[in-house]
């Protein structure tokens, strides 16, 4: 194994034990300012993850659209939200289907990981993304680009006409 490759395997490995890692404390914070900023911690591991993954692309929108707006829209939604918000105790009986659920869904995922095949890329795949795929939008999938941008519009404008006040 060649130093690249071990360095990338070693990054690999500290940034996916992040995001598991700020994940759970995301979900274990009682604080919702805290929380929120674990998840910009666990989004941005996640991201980390698409560069070594070579997926460029998606580690920029990860970190533009995730964490550059979602999360500044959530943060604003907790700091503007009147008083603290009180979230109500789940049944004891709801905890232990959703821990049961949990446990299931787990499960499979770790007897589908363990029991495929998984093929490696003999090489990198070093080439840039972005220019394939902005030359496939504009060009083979152009028609869907302008359904779904027309479509986004007439939810925006729907969002807009039920939030206003009359």
């Amino acid at each position: 194994m060649d130093l690249t490759a071990l360095y990338t395997t070693i990054a690999f490995y500290v940034f996916a034990l992040a995001a598991v890692v700020s994940g759970a404390a995301m979900i274990v914070s009682r604080n919702m300012v805290r929380s929120a900023l674990w998840l910009v911690a666990t989004l941005g591991s996640v991201a980390a993850l698409y560069l070594l993954l070579s997926a460029d692309f998606l580690a920029v929108s990860q970190v533009l659209v995730y964490i550059g707006a979602i999360m500044i829209l959530m943060l604003f939604a907790i700091m503007l939200t009147p008083g603290q918000v009180d979230i109500p105790t789940q049944a004891r009986g709801q905890q232990v289907a959703a821990g049961i659920v949990a446990a299931a869904i787990f499960g499979i995922s770790v007897s589908v990981v363990l029991s495929h095949d998984w093929k490696l890329r003999p090489d990198v795949f070093d080439l840039p993304t972005t220019w394939l795929l902005g030359t496939l939008l504009f060009s083979t999938y152009v028609l869907p680009l302008m359904i779904a941008a027309l479509l986004l519009t007439a939810a925006m404008i729907g969002a807009l006409v039920i939030a206003r006040e009359d």
